[in-house]
């Protein structure tokens, strides 16, 4: 019998030492997978995540007022003696109501104040509790930053008088809903703000927001609301942007 030829069923050894070490490379690469990949191996959604949001840099005058704000927050609040309410009108013109208005603050003169914007004209007084209570104004224009503007000129100029507890803004065709005394201790027995902001996913709420935003306003903190603050202590129509 001739001896069985055993060369042709041997696989050569250079074969053998590939499959070796590719599978050598693969186990070091899952085991020793970078960091920033860890996700994409335990998930197949690497390829379907939005494209990172922009880092936000901040100027110089933001880090300033940063530190300041960071000092307030933890600065003790100032304890008044006569806790005072700032109502604060945002309007173009006289305010039609102010006497109505004058019915509401009659009798309370040491627990309020009045701080009037009239954007564009000069107003008229009706009623001497308003008198020389206007301030520095300049034009404002529905739905742009200038409202903005206008909101934080009054509230510069209410934090100029330490009494001031509460502040409460208001635009022109706003009128009181209960008395003075209702408000006043509505607003002294509670800690919160009242603010009215939602997601509106509609073109009027969404729809508005732009990418020439990013990266100081990002869309996922896009909100509508009415700029006028007054809780349920009085009825106004809506000031939006």
């Amino acid at each position: 019998m001739a001896p069985r030829n055993r060369t042709s069923s041997r696989r050569p050894l250079w074969v053998i030492v590939l499959i070796a070490f590719v599978c050598a490379i693969v186990t070091g690469a899952y085991l020793y997978k970078p960091q920033h990949y860890t996700g994409c191996y335990l998930s197949n959604s690497c390829g379907s995540q939005p494209p990172l949001e922009p880092v936000r840099v901040y100027t110089d005058d933001e880090i300033a007022a940063r530190a300041v704000m960071r000092d307030l927050v933890l600065s003790q609040p100032v304890q008044s003696k006569n806790p005072k309410i700032a109502f604060m009108f945002l309007t173009p013109s006289s305010l039609p109501f102010e006497k109505l208005w004058e019915k509401f603050f009659m009798g309370h003169e040491d627990r309020y104040t009045i701080y009037v914007h009239a954007s564009r004209e000069k107003t008229v007084h009706a009623s001497p509790i308003f008198a020389g209570r206007d301030i520095r104004s300049e034009k404002v224009v529905w739905g742009t930053v200038t409202m903005i503007d206008a909101e934080r000129r009054l509230l510069a100029n209410a934090l100029q008088d330490a009494d001031n507890q509460h502040f409460v803004l208001l635009s022109e065709s706003c009128v009181p809903l209960h008395n003075f005394d209702y408000v006043y201790s509505y607003l002294m027995e509670t800690n919160i703000s009242f603010v009215d902001s939602f997601d509106d996913p509609g073109p009027h709420g969404a729809g508005r927001y732009s990418e020439h935003m990013l990266p100081e306003i990002v869309k996922r903190d896009w909100r509508k609301g009415a700029q006028v603050v007054h809780g349920e202590t009085a009825a106004c129509s809506s000031y939006t942007c």
